[in-house]
This record gives structure tokens, sequence and C-alpha cells, in this order.
């Protein structure tokens, strides 16, 4: 078993090694609304260790992505996105503390709608750190 965990392993990593910036926000996002929605389900059945494990990783997921953001680079939108993201922690946290699934459930629009944004944002653009435009896409590498 240990060979197949060491495969599975060197082929994740290389999947993360090769996929777009693009791509790998996008995961992030999905992974915080697949920890909040158990974590909601967890609220909803009295799993409370489960729920704090849940909010807890999500919580993780924005603090990176706040700890790897270029407000500098990023201007107006870096600036948007940092504040975002302070506000999604505080409100994680504090769903975390009350165990309140409907505040959960108000914060899964908001992430969706970041990972939706993401997610169309052209091939030719998945790469780089600012558009044609001039808004930034920047994040520290």
């Amino acid at each position: 078993m240990g060979a197949a965990n060491a495969y599975k392993q060197a082929y994740r990593s290389a999947e993360l090694e090769t996929v777009s910036q693009r791509d790998l926000i996008v995961r992030l996002y999905q992974g915080a609304e697949r920890f909040l929605i158990q974590a909601q389900v967890a609220i909803n059945n009295r799993q409370i260790e489960m729920a704090h494990i849940n909010c807890q990783k999500a919580k993780a997921i924005f603090s990176e992505l706040l700890a790897t953001l270029n407000v500098e680079a990023g201007g107006d939108v870096g600036i948007q996105l940092r504040d975002l993201y302070v506000f999604l922690i505080t409100s994680i946290v504090e769903a975390n503390l009350k165990k309140d699934g409907v505040l959960i459930g108000k914060l899964l629009p908001i992430i969706a709608s970041l990972r939706e944004a993401w997610q169309q944002i052209p091939d030719e653009y998945a790469q780089v750190t600012s558009t044609p435009s001039g808004h930034s896409l920047s994040f520290k590498t």
C-alpha cells in the first residue's frame, strides 16, 4: 500500500506544479466550498468536532490566499480581494465559534461567485500577472 500512496503523492505533486495560477486558485475556492458545505452538514448533525475541522480547513485556504495576495501589484482589485478574504476569514471564524450553519450558507454564494469569475479568465491569461486592460491578477510566487 505504501508504493501506491507514493505514486499518488508524486502524481499530485506533478499535477500541482503544472497547473496554471488560475486553475490553482479555482481549486482552492472549490476546496473551501467543499469544506464549508461539510461543516454546515456537520453543524446540522451536531458533529461539533467535524464542523470545527472543516471550518479550520476553509479558513486556512483563505488565510493562504490572503498571505500570497500581492496587493501592491493588484491595485484596486487586490485591495478588494484582500478585504473580501478578511471578511471571509472573519465570518468563518464567527460561524465556527457559534456553530452557525446559516452564516456558512451565506458565505457559499460569495465563494461561488469568486470561483466563477476566476474560471472565466481566458487560458491565455491563466498564468500571467496582469491583463491587457491593466487589471492585475498578481499573486506572490
